[in-house]
């Protein structure tokens, strides 16, 4: 069966402990999102200069991950959101796991694990506002897994 479009409303965030190579076996939901998260990669790009043309040449170097701002409605008492604080102070590698889903039973979509640091913490807010904060996630390398979600 071919998937439909997938909108924003139906992600899921998790974090587990980093177990090198291997995939955790203790993800756990962030909860509170409240800013979609973003995933991919971008090449470094090498401009090549050749002296008897007028254009340059371009060629693609390594590819890296950029950083991922994850914002959340900020529950300071929450285990999870505390767990995001330690591994920023204890500069500990985590895995995240980013799942877009179809629709809202959560049957069908696609996920991709990352290795990252928690490498900053900020909490903003305004009157009449909710108090958010946005982790940054440091990707360590390409992704880890990746795959398709399927209800079979």
């Amino acid at each position: 069966m071919a998937m439909d479009l997938f909108s924003g409303a139906n992600i899921k965030v998790e974090v587990g402990t980093s177990a090198g190579k291997a995939i955790a076996t203790d993800f756990v939901e962030v909860p509170e999102v409240n800013t979609f998260t973003t995933s991919g990669f971008e090449s470094t790009v090498i401009s090549v200069k050749t002296f008897n043309s007028a254009y340059d040449r371009k060629l693609l170097g390594t590819k890296s991950i950029p950083d991922i701002n994850l914002a959340v409605n900020y529950l300071p008492d929450n285990a999870v959101h505390q767990k995001m604080e330690q591994l920023a102070d204890d500069q500990k590698r985590c895995q995240i796991k980013l799942s877009y889903f179809e629709d809202a039973t959560q049957d069908t979509g696609f996920y991709v694990i990352y290795t990252c640091f928690v490498s900053s913490t900020t909490i903003g807010g305004e009157k009449d506002e909710v108090v958010s904060k946005t982790f940054t996630l440091a990707v360590d390398g390409g992704a880890l897994d990746q795959g398709l979600i399927t209800g079979e």
